[in-house]
């Protein structure tokens, strides 16, 4: 009976992932439909990784591919997880932005640029003691001036 059950907790969570993944990858054609501006930037398949820290002895590494969208007032990121299994999207807004053209947001606090990666820094609600920091790893030079851009023009 235990064998009989397991698998058929294996194959419900393995239809609900993709449920889940085709759910989130509707959800990101939705947004990038209703919330690209004219001047929005798109960069596809950026690796890296998410770190969220709450507490001193509380971290969850997550390594995902990005999809990301940059406009005026905010910063959409669509993580994939092993690659290619879509989940819920991210969107930090920086300080002086207004909310128009945003949903569930995050305000971004930091913006680290070194040689090749991109760190960025986050509150999110739902973690009262703990921060989220996401990763960007390998960009290439007009990626990063594209970041560095976002970190001159805008007072996060």
């Amino acid at each position: 009976m235990f064998n009989h059950t397991f698998f058929y907790f294996f194959l419900a969570s393995l239809l609900l992932t993709g449920l889940f993944g085709v759910y989130f990858s509707f959800q990101k054609k939705n947004i990038i439909k209703n919330y690209k501006q004219t001047d929005s930037k798109i960069l596809k398949n950026v690796t890296g990784v998410i770190i969220i820290e709450n507490g001193p002895l509380k971290k969850n590494f997550q390594w995902c591919s990005f999809d990301i969208l940059i406009n005026q007032n905010s910063i959409f990121l669509f993580p994939k997880s092993f690659y290619f299994l879509p989940k819920r999207a991210i969107q930090l807004i920086y300080s002086n932005s207004d909310k128009k053209h945003s949903k569930f947001t995050t305000l971004l606090r930091q913006l680290n640029i070194s040689r090749n990666n991109v760190e960025l820094i986050s509150y999110p609600n739902y973690l009262f003691v703990g921060t989220r920091r996401i990763s960007l790893k390998k960009l290439n030079n007009e990626q990063i001036l594209i970041f560095e851009d976002i970190k001159k023009s805008k007072n996060y």
